[in-house]
């Protein structure tokens, strides 16, 4: 006799599919609303404009403080704006001395980002004449060992500013990952421009309804710029409806795959039904009528159909709670599928824009957007082809193995309860605020759950 074979490898393996599922479930429904979070008060309901600085392009292709006010005044009157413009410098208090970033905003920019004001307040109208400023905890220990400097003096430029509010350091693993290791200091835009006389504003924020996919958010932001007589060509157009939109429909793709899964069990289940009224019926005709069998066979038939149509109903309702739209930007769709000009058209145009990029600098928002959408891109790809080939192939195993159904049903069950507060755990240790959207989890249970029942079948006992 052979010995027998261990299944530890195949539940192990079954273990690791399973909390890829999870955590994947619990994580990608997280990052929107992370992204929403990092929006301030507007969160995903703006739309950028970020000058591409590139040397061959020339400085006027920036903006300046009387664009700004054109724009406050006519073209986005009825529109909340803020703009920004980035510079680093050293600041100094006595002989202490650090690095630091500094952010000439306007009074409106703390709208349009998650800026986590421990004491004092943000930067307002009034101010923007005056050498005040705010700055990050990070700062605050450089400088003053301590956080408790509402009042107090910096100094920026060989100039001295007024503290007036103390805003609080991001350590979630989105701030760790878009630290430059300095403090950040907010100071009046019109200040800045007056210290920094190469520099200008480079990145304006509209805050709008969300609008779809229409391309009006857009369409407004492009109409504001030839206004002032810019190119919209010379400026990075991002609108977070849409970006949040993207990041979404990843989310619905990954329930996609789940609910297939368990379409693919659930028709499995009815061929092997249908089969089986097919045969039996067969046998019975060989020496019976129709109405015979209908009469006589009835206790066995009409379950038989029943569970058939019960079968179908969910497939139904599974594919209604799955199924979405997909979106795909416009200028990526070709009028035909084979039209090589579109295709090298649209090679040319992304080189095109990757030179004209070059030294392009993004500003803070748009990195931790770029940042969630490599998370959000990684959590898919491991959810569908790391995830659910190891969850499937472990039952492959362990259905080889001929294990209990209970046993794995048990097992399944404990462990992915302790996958979903180990993920919801993580997601608070990294300073993200778990989302879990009910639907999506009991979709991946159900999908889980009907998997092991069809896959580990006939070992009960």
């Amino acid at each position: 006799m052979k010995p027998a074979q261990s299944a530890y490898p195949a539940y192990l393996m079954l273990a690791l599919g399973l909390l890829v599922l999870i955590w994947s479930t619990v994580l990608g429904s997280s990052l929107p609303a992370k992204l929403a979070d990092l929006g301030g008060l507007h969160k995903t309901n703006k739309i950028t404009a970020t000058w591409l600085s590139n040397s061959n392009q020339p400085e006027e292709g920036s903006f300046s403080l009387q664009d700004m006010r054109q724009l406050t005044q006519y073209n986005l009157r009825d529109y909340d704006l803020a703009y920004a413009m980035e510079a680093l410098t050293s600041a100094a208090y006595q002989k202490n001395q650090s690095s630091a970033q500094v952010l000439g905003v306007n009074d409106r920019y703390d709208q349009f980002h998650q800026i986590d004001l421990r004491s004092g307040c943000f930067l307002t109208f009034e101010q923007e004449n005056q050498q005040v400023a705010v700055i990050d905890e990070d700062l605050a220990q450089a400088l003053f060992q301590n956080c408790n400097v509402v009042g107090r003096k910096i100094e920026l430029y060989g100039r001295e500013f007024r503290i007036t509010g103390v805003a609080g350091a991001d350590h979630s693993l989105i701030g760790t990952l878009t630290d430059r290791g300095y403090g950040t200091v907010y100071i009046p835009v019109k200040i800045l421009l007056e210290l920094e006389e190469d520099c200008k504003i480079t990145s304006l924020e509209v805050a709008t309804k969300d609008a779809g996919t229409t391309g009006r958010n857009t369409a407004v932001l492009e109409t504001a710029l030839a206004s002032i007589g810019q190119d919209p060509a010379d400026y990075k157009i991002i609108d977070y409806n849409v970006a949040d939109l993207l990041m979404e429909q990843e989310n619905l793709l990954r329930n996609f795959v789940a609910g297939m899964v368990a379409m693919v069990m659930l028709f499995g289940l009815l061929r092997r039904k249908i089969r089986g009224i097919y045969h039996f019926c067969r046998l019975r005709l060989r020496d019976k009528y129709w109405s015979e069998i209908i009469k006589g066979d009835a206790a066995r038939l009409v379950p038989g159909m029943a569970e058939i149509l019960a079968l179908v109903a969910v497939m139904l309702l599974l594919w209604k709670l799955i199924s979405f739209t997909l979106y795909i930007p416009p200028e990526n769709i070709p009028d035909e599928l084979i039209d090589i000009s579109f295709w090298a058209d649209l090679i040319k145009n992304g080189i095109q824009t990757g030179l004209q990029s070059a030294g392009y600098v993004a500003p803070p928002g748009e990195v931790q957007l770029n940042i969630l959408n490599t998370i959000q891109n990684w959590n898919l790809f491991l959810n569908i082809f790391v995830g659910w080939p190891l969850f499937l192939l472990g039952l492959y195993q362990i259905n080889l193995l001929q294990e209990r159904l209970l046993k794995v049903e048990v097992f399944c069950s404990v462990f992915m309860l302790a996958a979903l507060s180990l993920g919801a755990a993580l997601l608070l240790i990294i300073k993200m605020t778990p989302v879990m959207e009910t639907r999506e989890v009991l979709l991946v249970f159900s999908s889980i759950f009907l998997s092991v029942v069809i896959k580990v079948r006939g070992h009960t006992c």
